[in-house]
This record gives structure tokens, sequence and C-alpha cells, in this order.
């Protein structure tokens, strides 16, 4: 009999359960654990509580059954009940996560709690919704769906109704930003906690969980309020001006992710704009320009971060490898990147609201999370969120086979083998997908592909990128056809699987057993990811649910993963081999090709806790001014809230009830708070972001960037308290000089700071200002390894082979 460890719950028992009626299940389960989380419910179980779950689950069983036709596997239930505890689960691509998601939905609507489910974009999250509805609409449980097309009367109705909502982390957390912006309690999308400042959502579980909470966590949710774009003449100047340096006069530091000025680039710069140091503090502008034009001129790529489509630079996505439609470089990049290519500047706006995904998940009082490669991010997993991981066994073991990585001298013996091995593989009837890092590589890739086979090609070769998403699931709903060849562009979170001999076939089918005798889905990895997660992703599209499979990697010296982590330092020079067109057998080589890996994924952490550092403080400012709005909003200043006017200026506020009456005044104020909150907010983020630019060159001083940006946030955010009192006042002065015939209506049109025509974006960040060195503190004394330098081989520090 098979009992779940964390519950004393018998699936055998489950299962008996399951042969009863769906509405005698039910009506037990009505008989709910109410005002308990989970984690306590444990602590005290007891054999009703156990009762309870055991119906529950069983109800979902017979729900499945009747609507999708699917029996759960006791993994799925033992999968539902970790996500129902809150704990991080691994399950294999098409184990069937997504249904034990809605076994631990309905879980918690038993136990009084509503929660979101995220999925990793708009198409997963409304395929999900409209698959399990039917479940749901069994078991009596209301669920909602909100997606960019979302309308405000769509998402105020499913935030207010529903038990369970299915939608994006980005179109939540932007609804959450935007209820800190409105004026009036009906505006608001969510109903939220006068007490505790959150809204009625306290649960959330996370679908591909690793890419949205850790890889993609240091994209910080963003909202604005739109305003006329121009480039500034000095900006303009120090752009005209970088695009005359040549390659003696920058180099490239991939650590910080931009170009640096050498020497002889410095000199220029003095040189040119008529200045004696350019690391005096009056010309931080002019550095700043020039560092911002530089990176969007030589160090930003079209074709790999970003495409330019309908007049507009799109952004790409490194993890999926589609545009990001509504992200932008952070600050004044967006606009050089725009400049770079004599594209008109994107309209701007004054940043109202800003929150990062780390601590918008940390909004909900308990979250659950699943993926197919949990176990590789255990310890941040731990680290950002307190998730314990939980692998849940496959219910059919893989049968998919891993080959050895290879390893060439160069990208072009790279490539030239992965043709030769796409040849090999394609003639014994095999599909082939290929995972390439970029919108050039993909084309390239399959461009070489198809001039090699020539004429032995039936089916063209499919590229997925991000100039063609749109015919992602088209592509996909073929990939795993016997002759076919897919090359895409990072397949994280695209959350289709790969089924052998086609979308429509069954294990009975001629194509089904083709692809089957052939050896399954090949997959090719074509670099070695920063993060090993990425590799396993890709290499997970192979091997679904028992099936067979292959994979292998294909990694190149030169790789940017190899110069950027310094392959050639580690190996020595007397360990680095010679050119050759072979795959390379060198066990020191190989040795310390994987632990570039691991380095990488260590500087990658790093850059997260850098992240963590910078942000906490202003999530702290946030939660304090987020919250006394809300007080403003949904209270009364002359009962729960007490009137600034009259603590600060009793005459005043007298004469100007007696002037306009109580009930308008009354009104007006609170009006006249939110708006001068809302401004001094906006100061605030604009403050802390320009103090973010040159955070870094604290460090000539010998101080340290973090504690310095921390001390300067909070002396700035004491004052905030100050300069709202003075707004207000200055407001109530304005009012009582105004002519008798004007109406406190149409002052509040011309006078409240209303930011129009508010959108939505995403900004990468990394926390380099944290760690960015000052050129002038070393960045200039770069020793990297070259083929002049001698080296006594008597003094490296790996193996030799």
């Amino acid at each position: 009999m098979m009992m779940n460890k964390y519950y004393k719950i018998s699936f055998d028992k489950v299962r008996e359960y399951a042969k009863h009626d769906l509405s005698e299940l039910l009506s037990f389960t009505d008989v709910n654990v109410k005002g308990k989380t989970s984690k306590q419910k444990l602590k005290s179980a007891s054999n009703v509580a156990n009762e309870m779950y055991t119906k529950c689950l069983a109800a979902c069983c017979v729900a499945s059954e009747k609507a999708l036709g699917l029996t759960p596997f006791d993994e799925q239930l033992m999968a539902a009940l970790a996500l129902y505890e809150g704990k991080a689960i691994e399950m294999k691509t098409g184990e069937g996560k997504t249904l034990s998601a809605v076994f631990a939905a309905f879980l918690y609507v038993k136990s009084n709690h509503k929660l979101h489910i995220f999925t990793f974009n708009d198409y997963l999250a409304k395929r999900d919704y409209h698959w399990m509805k039917p479940v749901y609409d069994l078991l009596g449980v209301k669920i909602a769906l909100v997606t960019e097309k979302s309308t405000f009367k769509e998402r105020q109705l499913a935030y207010n109704e529903a038990n369970v909502v299915y939608s994006t982390v980005k179109e939540c957390g932007f609804d959450f930003l935007r209820d800190f912006m409105v004026f009036d309690s009906s505006q608001k999308l969510h109903p939220h906690s006068l007490e505790q400042g959150e809204f009625n959502f306290d649960i959330a579980i996370f679908d591909e969980a690793d890419s949205v909470l850790i890889d993609e966590a240091r994209i910080p949710l963003t909202i604005a309020g739109d305003v006329d774009a121009t480039i500034s003449d000095e900006f303009m100047k120090a752009f005209e001006f970088a695009k005359t340096l040549n390659e003696d006069d920058y180099g490239i530091n991939h650590e910080i992710l931009s170009a640096f000025l050498t020497n002889a680039g410095i000199a220029k710069v003095e040189k040119y704009f008529e200045m004696d140091n350019l690391y005096d503090d009056e010309n931080i502008e002019v550095r700043c320009n020039i560092e911002t034009a530089m990176k969007a001129l030589f160090y930003l790529s079209e074709d790999k971060d970003y495409v330019v489509k309908g007049g507009r630079i799109q952004l790409i996505d490194t993890l999926s490898g589609r545009i990001a439609r509504h992200r932008l470089f952070p600050g004044a990049l967006q606009a050089a990147v725009e400049a770079k290519h004599d594209l008109k500047v994107t309209e701007r706006g004054v940043v109202t609201g800003t929150i990062p995904i780390q601590f918008f998940a940390r909004q909900y009082s308990q979250i659950a999370a699943m993926t197919g490669t949990a176990k590789l991010a255990e310890e941040e997993f731990e680290l950002l969120y307190g998730l314990e991981v939980k692998v849940i066994p496959p219910h059919t073991p893989s049968k998919r086979v891993d080959n050895p990585p290879k390893v060439y001298y160069d990208s072009e013996s790279k490539w030239n083998a992965i043709v030769e091995e796409v040849a090999r593989v394609h003639a014994k009837g095999q599909p082939v997908l290929i995972g390439t890092t970029s919108i050039d590589e993909s084309e390239m890739l399959a461009q070489k592909i198809t001039e090699h086979l020539g004429g032995r090609l039936e089916i063209p070769v499919a590229v997925l990128n991000a100039k063609n998403d749109e015919m992602e699931a088209e592509i996909i709903k073929n990939a795993g056809v016997s002759g076919t060849i897919t090359v895409s562009t990072n397949m994280a979170g695209r959350g289709i699987d790969i089924k052998l001999g086609g979308a429509d076939a069954t294990t009975n089918c001629a194509e089904y057993k083709r692809v089957v005798e052939a050896g399954g889905l090949f997959i090719i990895g074509t670099t070695l990811y920063e993060n090993a997660r990425m590799n396993e992703q890709l290499n997970g599209r192979a091997g679904r649910q028992g099936d067979i499979g292959e994979t292998v990697l294909f990694i190149a010296l030169d790789d940017e993963i190899m110069v950027k982590y310094e392959l050639k330092k580690l190996v020595g020079k007397w360990n680095y081999p010679k050119p050759t067109p072979h795959s390379i057998e060198k066990r020191t080589i190989l040795k310390e090709v994987k632990r570039i890996q691991r380095i990488a994924q260590g500087a990658l952490l790093a850059e997260r806790k850098r992240l963590l550092r910078f942000t906490m403080i202003g999530e702290k400012h946030r939660d304090a001014i987020f919250q006394k709005r809300l007080q403003y909003l949904d209270g009364t200043l002359d009962k729960d809230v007490s009137s600034i006017w009259l603590e600060h200026a009793e005459d005043d506020y007298n004469k100007a009830i007696i002037q306009y009456g109580e009930s308008k005044i009354i009104e007006l104020e609170r009006k006249v708070i939110l708006s001068s909150i809302n401004e001094i907010w906006c100061d605030y983020l604009e403050y802390t972001s320009e103090l973010r630019t040159g955070i870094h060159l604290r460090a000539v001083a010998g101080r340290n960037p973090a504690e310095e940006y921390n001390i300067d946030c909070e002396r700035y955010f004491e004052g905030l308290e100050s300069r709202l009192i003075e707004k207000v006042l200055e407001i109530l002065e304005e009012i009582l000089t105004l002519p008798e015939s004007d109406s406190i209506n149409s002052f509040n049109d011309s006078k409240l700071f209303r930011p129009k025509n508010a959108r939505t974006f995403l900004m990468d960040e990394s926390g380099d200002e944290l760690v960015r060195r000052p050129i002038m503190m070393g960045i200039l004394g770069d020793e990297s390894f070259t083929d002049e330098e001698e080296e006594n081989p008597n003094s490296a520090s790996v193996e030799s082979s």
C-alpha cells in the first residue's frame, strides 16, 4: 500500500473512495478546516483532517476521469500534496504536473484559501485554464483567466469572484502595482486587506518555477505614466563621439556585461570634451553617457539581444528565445539602442511603481513551485524563498540516453561536427531538435544543414526563433515526426511536449513505431549554458513518459561562456590544445570545461544576492508607503486617518471648509494626499535610479557601495514625510487663493499629479553597480591570456593528462 511521506494518506484508500459518487465526496469535503494554513493543519493533523484530504483527492480523481478521461497516477497525487504543503516539486516533462496543480488548488480552496497559478506565458496560462476548467467545474470551484488582453472589468471580476486564477507573474504583478495608483476604491482590482495591505489571494503556485522565480528574478515589474521622450543634446554629443571610437579605444568586459574605455579611449574623451580628468565628480554625466553609448554600440547585438521589428527595438528573452514584448533596456540604454538604428525614441514615462519578482512572491502567505529541473536549483529555492525541493519520481522510468559532451577547438569545427551529426542521425530517420542561443545561430545552422543534406531533405529544416515565434505551436507539433529537423532558440518555458510521431500520433500507429525503432527524439545542444538547468531543460524534451530518446552536447573552446569565465587561464598556456578539426579528448580540457559551468552558476547566484542587497531597502520603503496610501484610499480622513491640513494648518483648513464646504474639502484632501504620495514616491524611484548609476565610484574612497546605497536611500526616505506635508500644505494655500468662481473639480484635473496613459514594462537588472570597478582602480590592467605570454609549465595548477 503506497503511503505519502508527508501525510498519513493511503493512495489505495483514495482509489477506493474514487469509486463513490462525486456529489457524496464533495458533500463531505464541504466540512473544511477554516482559518488555518496548511502547515498549521499539519502540526495538528487528525484522522478527520486526513479523511478530508483523502476524500478531496478522491473527488479530484473522479472529476479528472469524467472531464478529461485521465486517471491520475500516485506520483501526481504525491505531487499535489507536496504543492499543498508549500514545496518546490520536480516533475519531468510529460509527467502531469498541470493536473497535480489542480488537485493542490482544490485542497487549498477547501481549506479556505484563494490562489494564483502562474505559468511562464499567456499562451500556457490560456491553455491550462481551458484544459483544466472542466475538472474545476465538476468540483464546484470557480476559476478565471487573466492575460495581457484581459480588460479591466475581466480582471476585477477574476480577482474578486474566482477562487483560482490562471495568469502570469507579470500580469498579476502589474495589477498589484496599478492598485497603488487609483484615486477611488472602486477602481482597485484587488480587495486589499486594510490591516495587512495584502490582496485577497494568499497562495501562489508557480509553474516553470526555476525560470520564473530564479532566472527572471532580476527583472523588476515596472509601471509608468507616459510622457513624450527626447534625447538630451548632452547625450547625443556623447553618443556621436562614441561612434568614432575604434577597437584600440575600448574593450569588452563580460563580467559587467558592457564595454569600457582603455587608456587611449580616456585620452580621446578628455581631448574631445576639453577636460583634465574624466573621473572628476563634475564629469559624471559625460562618463555615464559614454558608458551607455558604448554598451549600445559595442556590446549589445541585433538578433542576439534584440530585434528591430516594426520600427521598434524588441528585446529577446534569453531564456525562451522569444521576443519580450513588454521589456525595455534600463534608463538611457533603450534610447541609445534606438539611436544606434536611427529609430524614433519611444515614449518614456515617469516610473510610478516597481517590484522585483522575488518580492512580489513574498506578498503571498505561502507559495509552492513546480518545474522539471528543481533539484538543480535547490540552493536558490531555499536561499531566496525558503522552499524545500521534493523530487517526484517518474511514473515510467526514462529510457533517454545522455551521451558525453563533445568538445572542439573552435566554433567553426563545432558547427561542422554538428552538421555531420545531424546527417548521421537524419539518415536513421530520427527526428532532431537542436537548441541554439540566438537568431543568428539558428538561421546559420539551418542553412548549413540544408546545404549539406541537399536532396536528402524530404522535410525542410524548421526554424523557431524570436522572428517567427507565432509559428511555435505548429513547428513543435511536427517536431517528433520521422525525418524532421527543428532548430530552435532556447526551449525553456515553451511548455509544449514533443510527441514521438507527431502531435496526433498514438503508441499503436506506424509513425510512432517508426520513430521509436529509429531511436526516438535526438536532442543536440550547441552550447554550455551558464546554468546547467537550461541544458537539462533542452534535454528534457526527449524521453518523455518513458519514451526512448538521445541527447548530446557540442562545445567549442571559444564559446562565449568559455571566454567570459576565462577558460584559457584555468587551463594554462602549456595545457591549452593546438587547433584541430577533431573532437578533443584531453582529460585536462574536459575537466576545466565542466568546471566553467560551476563557476558560472556561482556567479549567477552571487548576482542574485547582489540584487537582494540593492532591492531589500527599496522594498521596505515600498511596503511602508503603499500601506500608508491604502489607509488614505480606503479610510476616511476625519476618522481613521488624521487630516494633514487640520493638524498642520488648522486656520487655513477652517477657511477652506467655510469657502467650499466640509464634505468637499475632506474629499479633496484625500485626493491631494494620494496624488502627493504618488509624486514623492516617483521622486524616490528617480533618486534611487540615479544613485545606482554612480554608486560604484564610492569604492574609490574605500567605501562599500552597497552600504552607501542603503544609507543614502534610508536618509532620502526619512525625508519623504516632511516632503509630503509640504506638498499637501502648498496645495491648501493655493486653494485659498483661487477666485470663488473657480471650482474644486477643475482644480482636481489641472493640479493633481496623475500620470496619463499608464503602461507596464520589464527592465533587465544585474546588480552590477555593486561590483563594477571604477576604471581607475584596475580595469585597464587586464591580464587576460594571450598566446604571446611566457608561462612556466610547472606552475600550472590543473592536472595534466
